[in-house]
């Protein structure tokens, strides 16, 4: 949004603490500078800069002298076209970077969305919702489980938006390979075949096109790529790996790049009925192949891997092929923050309520604790 705009974008309570605290409102379009300085989606030291130009911690250019030597000393070895780049950004940065005057604005009726937690089990609309909140201290200990378990399947309720540019499907160039899905480290983008009588209920703008295969029937099923842009962190991976790109445009593939504003009130209809549309039969797909495993449904979602992470796909394979009797023995790592980071978690259940038992533990023991 524009500097004009953003006053309007803001919630309620965030406009009164504003208002109460006197504070001085500046923005940048963080992700609009790295692009443009070919940073790709990386903007730390895009903030950084913000911070040290608007803090008075250090005189500005004292700062951002520091910042260029931080910059040189972490970068250098990449080669000196990397240092610039970073450098650029730094500049642009202090060129973009403005400061909002609220005077005379009114306070808004915005409020700050909810998790979409509908049939959820009492647990989560209760406890898991009010942490996620930042209101986890003002629960009680009875409030928790007494055993230290907690409900698996719930990074689904988060939505936390943070993708500025998500997937766009072109089923007109697509092969139905399934290279996509398999790189996705958050199984935010996922392929499905039904029964194409089902599409009498989809939203107006849900996107099929018929199975390519010869265990599939293309006059009685179809077959969707559906991404689910609230929980997609626009790591860029399924464009990256997409093999097939347009004879008449190039660069331009069957999984496009695109901003995620003008899309997400469509694509979050359309998510939702593509959960309602029924699995394959696991007893129809190849499974040995990436194609064949792509289409069985994944049991580990949503988590709170970075973007791009290059761990989470296969343990999001394991649970395609294994997962409704899987029992994991955690070794602290990465995989104890993103698989068991309370409140939520990505390990999660299919529709007969199977799925991954997770437990982890600290010390060097894992073998036996496996066992």
């Amino acid at each position: 949004f524009e500097k004009e705009k953003v006053w309007d974008q803001l919630p309620k309570k965030i406009q009164e603490e504003i208002f109460e605290k006197e504070l001085r409102l500046f923005v940048i379009n963080a992700s609009r500078v790295a692009k443009e300085t070919g940073m790709g989606s990386r903007i730390n030291a895009i903030l950084q800069t913000c911070f040290f130009a608007i803090s008075n911690v250090l005189p500005k250019e004292e700062a951002i002298e520091y910042i260029k030597k931080g910059i040189r000393k972490s970068y250098g070895r990449k080669g000196e076209a990397v240092v610039q780049k970073n450098f650029d950004a730094v500049d642009k940065t202090l060129e973009n970077l403005v400061q909002v005057d609220y005077t005379g604005f009114a306070v808004g009726n915005k409020g700050i969305e909810s998790l979409a937690v509908n049939g959820a089990e009492p647990f989560v609309q209760t406890v898991l919702t009010r942490i996620i909140a930042g209101e986890g201290d003002e629960l009680p200990v009875s409030a928790f489980p007494v055993d230290g378990t907690y409900p698996s399947g719930t990074t689904k309720y988060e939505k936390r938006n943070i993708a500025d540019q998500v997937p766009v499907w072109d089923p007109s160039l697509c092969s139905q390979c399934g290279k996509c899905f398999f790189v996705c480290p958050h199984a935010a983008i996922r392929p499905k075949v039904y029964d194409n009588g089902l599409l009498v209920d989809a939203p107006d703008f849900f996107k099929h096109t018929a199975p390519i295969g010869k265990e599939f029937f293309k006059d009685k099923e179809a077959y969707t790529l559906q991404v689910s842009v609230e929980d997609c962190t626009g790591c860029n991976l399924c464009y990256e790996v997409c093999p097939i790109e347009s004879k008449t445009e190039p660069g331009y593939k069957a999984i496009n790049m695109h901003d995620v504003l003008p899309l997400k009130e469509t694509e979050r209809q359309n998510w939702d009925f593509f959960l309602s549309l029924p699995d394959i039969d696991r007893t129809r797909v190849n499974r040995s192949t990436v194609k064949g495993s792509q289409l069985l449904e994944p049991l580990f979602e949503f988590s709170g891997a970075c973007s791009g992470c290059g761990e989470t796909p296969y343990l999001k394979l394991l649970t395609q092929l294994f997962g409704d009797r899987m029992m994991v023995a955690n070794a602290t790592g990465c995989s104890s923050i993103f698989g068991g980071n309370l409140p939520t978690t990505p390990w999660t259940k299919n529709s007969e309520g199977c799925g991954p038992a997770w437990a982890n533990s600290l010390f060097e023991d894992n073998a036996e604790f496996g066992l």
